[in-house]
């Protein structure tokens, strides 16, 4: 087996926020291999980006076509392919909705020919015309280790003046608020933005209904982007 060449792995810088949530089996991430990654499509600009002068675009790398890019594969993978690729401190603004370690698995309905999809096969938990989209149960420091090192890649592929919104739940929010802290920085927190929706609660109620999810807003230093929000009255 060929023994991989040092420009396949990418460096990444260690975090220094404090404070510093501790797991078992918590391990810095220090250098990722950086792997082909399959690029399925690519989205061409639309509506004001095709407005905004070219220079938009200077800095893009030469190996991809200008536009929305689609990967398919696991992300930490891919995350270590654009920071290898051209895209380190590129990127002005992360979204991410990450598993919130529900504890369920999520299934959506297949349907059959010749069969009724209410059968199961004897052992199975799940019906013929049901199949398991993902997985959504973590043991509490896997999941943790998993969103370290995620976070970690992400914030190398900021731009110095570039944003972060993490969207949670009420289960691992606080965790990931202070992975955030770790990683970013505590005083790079800028939002605690709560969306809240519609949620009803049927039978026996012992506590208030849980209808709220959080978007953690972190900038990568102190030049980040803020455009005032208006409201016509």
């Amino acid at each position: 087996m060929a023994k991989k060449n040092d420009k396949t792995k990418v460096k990444i810088s260690p975090a220094k926020g404090r404070p510093m949530l501790t797991w078992v089996g918590k391990r810095p991430l220090k250098v990722v291999p950086a792997l082909p990654a399959q690029h399925v499509e690519i989205f061409n600009p639309s509506g004001d980006l095709r407005k905004k002068p070219k220079d938009i675009w200077q800095n893009w790398p030469d190996r991809y076509p200008k536009g929305g890019l689609l990967f398919h594969g696991d992300n930490k993978e891919v995350l270590a392919h654009l920071l290898a690729n051209g895209f380190r401190g590129k990127i002005n603004l992360i979204y991410i909705d990450p598993p919130f370690d529900s504890g369920a698995d999520y299934v959506r309905k297949v349907q059959l020919r010749g069969v009724k999809g209410t059968a199961k096969i004897e052992g199975e938990t799940y019906t013929l015309g049901e199949q398991i989209q993902y997985t959504d149960i973590w043991a509490n420091d896997n999941y943790l280790q998993f969103m370290y090192e995620r976070l970690m890649l992400l914030k190398e592929l900021l731009s110095e003046g570039g944003n972060i919104v993490l969207h949670a739940d009420s289960s691992k929010g606080h965790l990931l608020r202070c992975l955030l802290d770790e990683v970013f920085n505590a005083g790079n927190f800028r939002n605690e933005i709560t969306w809240k929706y519609v949620k009803y609660q049927m039978g026996k109620i012992r506590q208030f209904v849980d209808n709220t999810d959080r978007l953690f807003w972190y900038s990568k230093g102190a030049d980040w982007t803020y455009n005032l929000q208006f409201q016509n009255l």
